[in-house]
């Protein structure tokens, strides 16, 4: 709850304020009723439900002005009114309000006792007679007021319908206790001329200005959909798609108002709006320069970004919020930042429809003769691509097999702009999954495990099967939790040491790919900062940017706090489609050329130990993830974030 409390003797005021917040009050405190009056005429949206004041001041002001002000701006206020005088002959002033008598001692109690009695009776009659000239089924000219919206200190907003073509509409009213005011009158025609001067799909438009009976008013537009409030009132909150939508539609309005320099007032959740298809839209906030003070664009950001706080859902769209209100961005770049996301998620979509529809055309029954034709051909430029890439349309971990991706040959950009030239080579669409790993476990335990071993593999190790597997496995067929995150067996077989990943290798008839090969497949030939392409995208890899060691918080940004499985929709993904390169799992490579040995460790100059490159899921950055080589401690070397995948100098041959 929020109260004014208005008390020239400034002990007595902190005394109060004091008792007034030890019960949750949030107090706003002034000595003087003419500043209160400024104050409130400053403030948007509901700012007061209590009003106390002193009803006669020392200078001869007194406090029946000042509520004529806040009620004018807020007309559900409580009012008390205190005293050193006797108030007689004011009655009419007082309007029925109630009215402590102030004699020192001044203590805090009987105050609240008055507060606990007003906040909980309705007001008095003699006040509801004096609140509203207008009020609720009044017409104005074609117009009929149906609902008081909102105040503020020049006017109030109604619903209203329009009765000759039957249409809603907001219709904003100078308060009546303004008429005589030259300066307001002057100022509520200049703030409609701002607003006629609007245009903009998003912007509900100005209708129509009148004087009618001598109220000043104009009619607008209804926005499409629902409020944000509307929303929170129906205890719905902002999905991950509904948060990118309404973030792009207020940052392209308010990038378009500040390039042809429109000044606004501060946002409310009443001003924006959602309809089904999650297409924002606003009400027409615009107002002249003179009305107020310009605030800087990252400040305008940071608080539509509060006001989305707790209104977004747990999980991606709540750590959205958080992670853009932790930037400094403005309006141009907010835009920016949702359309590069806004895109992304659109090609998810499309692709999702596609996949959906093929299934429902296969379970739908019989196609007309013209689809099958279209069929026909859809399947052989298909085949034909998988041709070409080597994938021939299997999925990644069908029947454990990988799948196979051609890489051109040609020159590249290697690590800082270096020109390097491969042949060509085939590499693994996904990481290795723990499905495709047991089967090549299994094959091991018939008596041929040491045949795909690595010749100066030491000879104490005896086993290829990772610490904790049998219970990382059991739970990957139960489909269950592993430090709080799901594991399937598409999830990547991680804890493997180098020697694990050559051996797999080995017995697949493959190889590990070179640092260079997992560059090209990574980068492109242009030398790309990102698999998905130059710009950074916070939520495309699953990387440690929202890890929580603790398994109770993390994922927010990229959904996942652990490892993702390899068979899930990813923007993580290669200009060949090769995903997880800059994130998931960290990979071991064979060497950083082809029949090289392994590099020098930077800090060890004499020991020569293997690369491993890519983020992972608790990896803290998002910088140089396709550059930086990450040396290991010796091949021995094994943790829950390290996977390989496999390469291959030739076509995959037919299972």
């Amino acid at each position: 709850m929020k109260a004014i409390l208005v008390d020239s003797n400034e002990a007595k005021r902190t005394e109060r304020v004091r008792a007034l917040e030890a019960r949750d009050w949030e107090v706003h405190a002034f000595g003087d009723p003419l500043e209160a009056g400024r104050w409130v005429e400053s403030v948007e949206g509901a700012a007061a439900d209590l009003l106390v004041t002193e009803a006669v001041f020392d200078d001869g002001i007194t406090g029946f002005e000042l509520r004529d002000v806040v009620v004018d701006a807020w007309p559900e206020v409580r009012v008390i009114f205190t005293t050193r005088f006797d108030l007689a002959g004011f009655e009419q002033s007082v309007a029925g309000w109630p009215v402590l008598v102030d004699q020192p001692p001044f203590a805090p109690g009987q105050l609240l006792e008055q507060i606990k009695a007003v906040m909980a009776a309705p007001p008095p009659a003699e006040a509801l007679g004096a609140m509203r000239v207008v009020a609720e089924g009044m017409t104005l000219g074609r117009y009929q007021l149906l609902e008081h919206v909102r105040s503020d200190a020049m006017a109030d907003t109604y619903r209203a319908v329009q009765t000759d073509v039957d249409r809603t509409v907001g219709l904003v009213l100078l308060k009546p206790r303004h008429h005589d005011n030259a300066e307001m009158v002057e100022r509520f025609l200049a703030r409609e001329k701002v607003k006629a001067a609007i245009s903009h799909p998003r912007v509900a438009p100005l209708y129509e200005a009148a004087d009618v009976a001598g109220h000043y008013f104009y009619t607008r537009e209804v926005p499409r959909g629902r409020s944000l409030d509307e929303l929170a009132a129906a205890g719905e909150s902002l999905s991950e798609r509904a948060l990118v939508e309404l973030l792009f539609g207020v940052a392209e309005v308010m990038s378009w108002a500040a390039e042809h320099e429109f000044h606004h007032r501060e946002l409310t959740s009443r001003d924006i709006f959602l309809d089904e298809d999650f297409q924002a839209s606003l009400v027409n906030v615009f107002r002249p320069h003179s009305d107020g003070v310009e605030v800087p664009q990252p400040d305008d950001v940071r608080a539509l970004l509060t006001l989305l706080r707790g209104r977004a859902k747990a999980g991606k769209a709540n750590g959205l919020v958080r992670q853009l209100a932790s930037e400094t961005l403005t309006w141009p770049e907010l835009l920016e930042e949702m359309s590069d996301m806004r895109s992304s998620m659109r090609r998810h979509s499309v692709r999702q429809r596609m996949e959906q529809g093929q299934g429902e055309q296969a379970a739908g029954g019989l196609l007309p003769w013209w689809g099958w034709l279209v069929l026909v051909a859809i399947i052989a430029v298909v085949a034909g691509l998988g041709a070409l890439t080597g994938s021939g349309g299997k999925s990644p971990g069908a029947a454990g097999r990988e799948e196979m991706v051609r890489i051109p040959a040609g020159t590249f950009l290697y690590q800082k702009g270096e020109r390097r030239s491969l042949p060509d080579f085939w590499i693994s669409r996904t990481e290795v999954t723990i499905g495709q790993y047991q089967r090549f476990l299994d094959e091991g335990r018939g008596g041929n495990g040491g045949a795909w071993d690595h010749s100066e593999q030491p000879t104490s190790k005896t086993s290829h099967e990772p610490d904790g597997w049998a219970e990382m496995l059991a739970a990957a067929r139960a489909g269950a939790r592993v430090n709080g995150e799901v594991v399937t067996l598409e999830t990547p077989v991680t804890k493997v040491d180098w020697w694990d990943a050559y051996a797999y290798a080995r017995w697949r008839g493959h190889r590990l790919p070179t640092e260079e090969e997992w560059e090209k497949a990574a980068r492109g030939t242009r030398g790309l900062p990102f698999p998905w392409g130059k710009k950074p995208d916070r939520h495309a890899a699953n990387l440690g940017l929202d890890y929580d060691p603790n398994g109770t918080e993390g994922g927010v940004l990229d959904g996942y706090n652990l490892w993702a499985p390899t068979d899930r929709e990813s923007a993580d993904a290669s200009e060949y489609g090769i995903v997880d390169l800059a994130g998931n799992v960290q990979e071991w490579t064979a060497s950083e050329s082809g029949g090289l040995a392994w590099s020098a460790h930077p800090e060890y100059p004499d020991k020569r130990v293997p690369v491993a490159r890519g983020g992972h899921f608790a990896l803290p950055s998002d910088v140089d993830l396709l550059t930086t080589r990450f040396f290991a401690a010796g091949p021995e070397e094994s943790n829950i974030a390290r996977g390989f995948r496999t390469a291959a100098d030739a076509p995959p041959e037919e299972e």
